[in-house]
């Protein structure tokens, strides 16, 4: 389910709740969970990222817009999250989001299309390219440097 909405302003939001699968490293399923995709034009730049599972917290990455693209086409990221696409044999494609915080690592899968429609939305509310305003670092490096 994908929805758009507007805030305050110009502030434009989309939102989308996608089926996943929490897997372990190998692979192996164990258990589904809900994923809830959240971008705004206020933060073009990220998405946010909710694994909510049956009988445990809800767990919230905060991923780079760029790298959930890159990751539909070829393994993203280094570090702490990485993005990359899964073949089932079984199944249709996969993504499989990876994000480590410190000794402990969540690997879920969501389904390939569903982020793709998805990313593919966030770019019509910010195209490729229009995520930073020059006016807006601007008139942040302005703020920085006048005495107060």
């Amino acid at each position: 389910m994908v929805g758009v909405g507007s805030g305050k302003g110009n502030e434009r939001r989309l939102e989308a709740a996608v089926r996943g699968f929490v897997v372990e490293a190998d692979g192996a399923v164990l258990e589904p969970c809900d994923v809830m995709l959240r971008y705004g034009a206020d933060d073009p730049l990220v998405v946010s990222v909710t694994v909510s599972q049956a009988g445990t917290r809800s767990e919230r990455w905060v991923i780079s817009r760029d790298l959930l693209s890159d990751g539909l086409s070829g393994a993203a990221g280094i570090g702490d999250v990485t993005v990359c696409p899964v073949v089932d044999p079984a199944g249709p494609p996969g993504v499989l989001l990876r994000a480590r915080d410190g000794g402990r690592t969540l690997h879920v899968r969501v389904s390939h299309q569903a982020l793709l429609l998805y990313l593919a939305r966030s770019h019509a509310l910010v195209p490729f390219g229009n995520e930073v305003c020059p006016s807006r670092i601007d008139k942040g490096i302005e703020g920085l440097l006048t005495p107060r």
